[in-house]
């Protein structure tokens, strides 16, 4: 029995212009696939940049690695999402914050789970491929 290879392959528009994903509550995050080259790109530059600082084996290099994958992650892969909340420098909760890179990468940042879940559905081909989403909205 043979194997298809283009079982393997994604769609390339639905890879870059991103897929809307369920996360907690009632929130989505619009995400793209980490395969794409622009990504690829800007995370081998970002860690180019700080090659010296990463070669050190200190404690700091994990938290330069969060850094720099939550501002790949913010530039190129989350795109959007909707029903964000956060809490404000006084305590109190800021419904629907629109999403800019800036807010983002701060988010990306400071909350592993939402790096992490972005990291791993970004990663998932089946994700960004046309007949899995078309059966998908048709159900």
């Amino acid at each position: 029995m043979s194997f298809d290879l283009t079982s393997l392959t994604i769609d390339e528009s639905i890879s870059k212009d991103g897929v809307w994903v369920d996360w907690l509550g009632d929130s989505r995050l619009k995400i793209s696939s980490t395969n794409s080259n622009s990504y690829k790109a800007a995370v081998s530059r970002l860690y180019k940049e700080n090659r010296l600082r990463l070669d050190d084996s200190n404690s700091e290099n994990y938290r330069l690695i969060q850094d720099i994958t939550a501002k790949a992650l913010a530039r190129y892969i989350l795109l959007d999402w909707e029903g964000i909340s956060f809490l404000d420098a006084d305590g109190n909760t800021v419904k629907n914050i629109p999403y800019s890179e800036e807010v983002g990468e701060r988010a990306l940042r400071k909350v592993d789970a939402l790096r992490e879940f972005i990291s791993e559905q970004a990663g998932r081909p089946t994700l960004f491929k046309k007949a899995i989403i078309e059966e998908a909205v048709g159900n």
